[in-house]
């Protein structure tokens, strides 16, 4: 885990020197990206350097905070012991949690970029799909929590699994906030100016 931050990093903040520069752009090792729509490197044909991030990956950010403000709603609403609200706030933040990773599926089975093909390949796939599992993870949690919400089992004052999976959700949308800054907006950097 700790060796993925160090390669991220060290590829993302330390440049390689002017002689292997050169090298560094035909085999794919830069970060951010090669600034242009389209590139064949190596001879693995042409791909798309990036994603656009004011597009899809912007929605899902979108679609992501918007499920932290649901699952929130919920928690407050089971602290006001309101059923009710326990139940619809969690089953929007389900249903939100369904659509971000059928977003994300959408976008890699569109990606103009393969996992070998460049370091932003490399980071995009393993970063986002790590992500992706633990969102997976979240809905399913939460899902749990919604079936034991409609049988009764949580009290304004006993209720650590509902607390639990909603801070679990919360970790998943603050580590989003890092993917869609680092990934997508850096690593974009000037491919998509103003759009």
């Amino acid at each position: 885990f700790v060796a993925w931050f160090w390669a991220y990093f060290d590829a993302a903040l330390y440049p390689d020197s002017a002689i292997t520069y050169a090298k560094t752009q035909v085999l794919g090792g830069q970060w951010p990206p090669i600034p242009s729509a389209d590139t064949d490197i190596a001879g693995l044909g042409t791909f798309q350097n990036t994603f656009n991030p004011w597009g899809l990956p912007l929605v899902n950010t979108l679609i992501l905070l918007t499920s932290g403000t649901t699952v929130t709603w919920a928690h407050h609403a089971l602290l006001h012991n309101d059923r009710k609200g326990l139940v619809l706030g969690l089953a929007c933040t389900i249903v939100l949690g369904i659509l971000f990773t059928t977003c994300q599926a959408y976008e890699y089975a569109h990606a103009g970029f393969a996992f070998a093909h460049h370091i932003y390949g490399s980071t995009f796939f393993m970063a986002t799909g790590f992500h992706g599992f633990h969102v997976i993870v979240g809905t399913i949690f939460l899902t749990v929590m919604l079936m034991r919400a409609l049988r009764g089992d949580f009290t304004p004052k006993q209720h650590f699994g509902f607390e639990a999976a909603a801070w679990y959700w919360h970790f998943v949308d603050v580590v989003w906030l890092f993917l869609f800054t680092c990934i997508y907006v850096w690593g974009a950097g000037s491919n998509y100016p103003g759009e």
